[in-house]
């Protein structure tokens, strides 16, 4: 995970960065706002269900595929558990359109 809401997956051979659908969690990179409250735990929330699932699947919307950085805008799952939802019923994002 580079952060709560964002994850860089091998996908179709290739690695790419995807920005999870829905959710914002507090942020941990950012120039102008630096680490927030909940960032850290919203990334370590993330990397372990990410990094500790078997199977990963990517699920795209209707919409736009990528953002204007080129990260794919997609629901995250991790075996079988949606990575977006997750982070909302943990308390560690919130529901945002991006």
């Amino acid at each position: 995970a580079i952060d709560g809401d964002t994850v860089k997956l091998m996908y179709k051979g290739q690695p790419m960065t995807f920005r999870l659908l829905l959710v914002d969690t507090p942020e941990t990179k950012h120039p102008k706002k630096g680490v927030e409250k909940y960032g850290p735990e919203a990334s370590t929330f993330t990397k372990k269900m990410v990094e500790n699932a078997n199977k990963i699947e990517v699920e795209f919307d209707k919409g736009q595929r990528t953002d204007k950085y080129g990260r794919g805008l997609a629901y995250i799952y991790a075996d079988g558990k949606m990575v977006n939802e997750a982070l909302v019923r943990q308390g560690l994002a919130k529901v945002a359109y991006v």
